[in-house]
């Protein structure tokens, strides 16, 4: 399903992509405009991410509404778009 995700974020103009951190953990790794990375994931009941810098150090955690077990692709995107703008992330055009 992260594949999914991050091909329909990209699609509107994140720069995403999908990521197996190893141990079956999978994500979707936004670019943030200004180094550093936004690391979405379903380790939790909900989607949630950590917000690294340039350095991989973390900066802070978001929390969405959506649940984990979603497999609703709009949905998803749309519960992850706004907090992934908000944290800076990197985008193509008008997201």
């Amino acid at each position: 399903i992260v594949e999914l995700v991050a091909d329909a974020l990209t699609a509107i103009g994140f720069s995403a992509s999908s990521q197996d951190t190893g141990g079956g953990i999978l994500c979707v790794v936004l670019e943030r405009k200004n180094g550093g990375e936004i690391i979405w994931g379903t380790a939790d009941f909900n989607w949630g991410a950590s917000v690294v810098d340039s350095d991989g150090e973390i900066e802070s955690s978001l929390e969405t509404k959506c649940p984990s077990e979603s497999q609703d692709i709009a949905a998803i995107v749309e519960a992850i778009k706004g907090a992934s703008v908000a944290a800076g992330a990197a985008t193509t055009g008008t997201v």
